[in-house]
C-alpha cells in the first residue's frame, strides 16, 4: 500500500506488512528500498527506527550542493 507523508519534500512510501519499504523523497532525489521478512505481520516495531532514519538521510541529501 502507498502512503503519503507530511514531509516538506513530498516523500511517499510503499509499506509491506512484514517490514518491506520503498521510500521516495523527490526533493532529496532519494529512493530507499528495504527488503524484510519479519515473522510477525506488524510495522509498529520498525517504524520508530526506520522512518526517522529515512527522514534524516533525506534531510542530509537535501542540503548537499
Amino acid at each position: 500500500m502507498w502512503w503519503v507523508t507530511n514531509k516538506e519534500g513530498g516523500a511517499f512510501m510503499a509499506r509491506g506488512v512484514h517490514g518491506q519499504r520503498i521510500y521516495v523523497d523527490p526533493k532529496a532525489e532519494m529512493v530507499i528500498v528495504r527488503y524484510a521478512s519479519h515473522p510477525v505481520a506488524s510495522n509498529s516495531a520498525n517504524d520508530p527506527v526506520t522512518l526517522p532514519a529515512f527522514d534524516a538521510l533525506a534531510q542530509h541529501l537535501s542540503r548537499l550542493p
